[in-house]
């Protein structure tokens, strides 16, 4: 038999709202039993039970049990409490009625870059959220900016992404799937021809990205989700399209769409 055919739906933030207004993400965008919010000041994303996490954010990075994710807009005021990320997530989050044990990351691009790409699959779903810019692009083997081994405060992300998938991963298809969506960002970055301003190439993402993966701790786990596999062509299929929409706004993209 043939498998079910995927539905994609796709979210943007929107323009029209006062900076301070909390936009509510439509449930049916997410995983079942997240809850999300975005203003100005960040996005965070409240669950109901601890997923699976391997990430690269600046607060609890690594493999953890995330019982949140929060992504938090930094501005020119907060720039000197960049040494301490931890604190600078703990407030949002607790601001936004976030669980203490949140994944959380920092970044200077505006909220209202925010998409949301959402596709089920044979009863399984796949959400991936981004926040973007480029002021930083840079292509992989550029001549970093700090010539210091061990550089000071925490750099500020600029493209944050984050896939989810009611699915559970073994922790090397995590990795897998970190790198799936690695690639896809290049590939995202190359068709729009982002160009680093240090070699003038094509850029592979920017000097202060940030990537996560959250999956079920519930079910048989899937051990692969490579190239060759359904789960890895849309997974990289919404980070293109939301990456691409996030830095360059195409026709058909409106909010609730």
């Amino acid at each position: 038999m043939a498998p079910a055919p995927a539905t994609w739906w796709r979210w943007s933030a929107r323009d029209d709202l006062p900076s301070a207004t909390v936009q509510t993400i439509p449930a049916a965008r997410l995983l079942p039993g997240w809850q999300a919010g975005v203003a100005d000041g960040g996005l965070a994303i409240a669950f109901d039970r601890p997923w699976h996490c391997l990430s690269s954010a600046a607060a609890r990075g690594g493999w953890s049990m995330a019982q949140g994710f929060a992504n938090r807009h930094v501005g020119d005021d907060d720039r000197a409490a960049l040494n301490t990320p931890d604190s600078l997530i703990a407030d949002f989050a607790a601001q936004r009625g976030l669980a203490a044990h949140c994944v959380g990351m920092l970044t200077a691009a505006s909220m209202r870059s925010l998409r949301f790409a959402t596709v089920d699959i044979e009863g399984e779903r796949l959400c991936v959220v981004v926040t973007a810019g480029l002021a930083n692009a840079r292509r992989a083997g550029d001549r970093a900016d700090r010539r210091e081994l061990r550089p000071g405060p925490c750099e500020i992300g600029t493209i944050n992404l984050a896939l989810a998938t009611t699915l559970a991963l073994t922790p090397a298809a995590q990795v897998e799937t970190l790198a799936t969506l690695t690639e896809a960002k290049a590939a995202a970055l190359q068709a729009l021809d982002a160009r680093s301003p240090i070699s003038n190439e094509i850029a592979t993402g920017t000097g202060t990205d940030a990537s996560a993966v959250f999956c079920n701790s519930a079910g048989e786990p899937l051990r692969y989700t490579g190239k060759h596999t359904r789960f890895g062509e849309y997974a990289a299929r919404l980070v293109i399209d939301a990456l691409t929409d996030a830095i360059r706004p195409q026709p058909g993209w409106a909010d609730g769409c």
